[in-house]
């Protein structure tokens, strides 16, 4: 479930407050911004945590394997400004930041589909910030895709050049 707020920050304290708040207890994990605008994410359910597990062990030894870190979940983008939390997150070491907790950009990001999201709806940002590689699972249909984006156009792949993977290996975990 997602909580949209409008309120621009400089408008609101109190809405710094809250994610300061949210911030301190660890409630703020999957909370992003979007164009300036917060959104309360609600943490995954017990059969998306499963597979981000299942995902993360998989991805993890194919990122190692190229000299790559994965992290779920990961910040990627600017805080309090244009930041996602994608499930797991592919990245050199030296990865940019822009602060300790947000990376400007990955080499590849995993999204899990929640019930509210929707389908690539987040594609304009991760080509934007120059994210290489997006797979997309849609738990509840039982199927993935990998795109990659080339100038910021997003196309369809079957192997991944980031790591060693094919999208049949993401599919027999579903």
């Amino acid at each position: 479930m997602t909580m949209m707020v409008q309120t621009s920050t400089d408008e609101a304290p109190e809405l710094l407050d809250l994610i300061e708040h949210r911030r301190a207890n660890g409630l703020d994990t999957y909370d992003e911004w979007w164009d300036g605008v917060y959104r309360i994410v609600t943490g995954p359910s017990p059969e998306h945590g499963t597979l981000i597990l299942d995902l993360g062990m998989l991805l993890m030894r194919r990122a190692r394997d190229r000299g790559m870190l994965a992290a779920a979940p990961v910040n990627v983008g600017v805080d309090k400004y244009d930041a996602k939390v994608p499930d797991i997150g592919i990245f050199l070491p030296d990865t940019d930041r822009h602060s300790p907790a947000f990376l400007v950009t990955a080499a590849m990001v995993v999204e899990i589909l929640s019930p509210s999201e929707r389908a690539g709806e987040k594609l304009p940002f991760y080509a934007r910030v120059g994210v290489r590689e997006y797979l997309e699972v849609h738990l509840a249909a039982g199927t993935c895709r990998l795109l990659e984006n080339r100038d910021g156009s997003w196309e369809p792949v079957e192997h991944s050049s980031v790591i060693d993977l094919r999208v049949t290996e993401i599919a027999e975990l579903l």
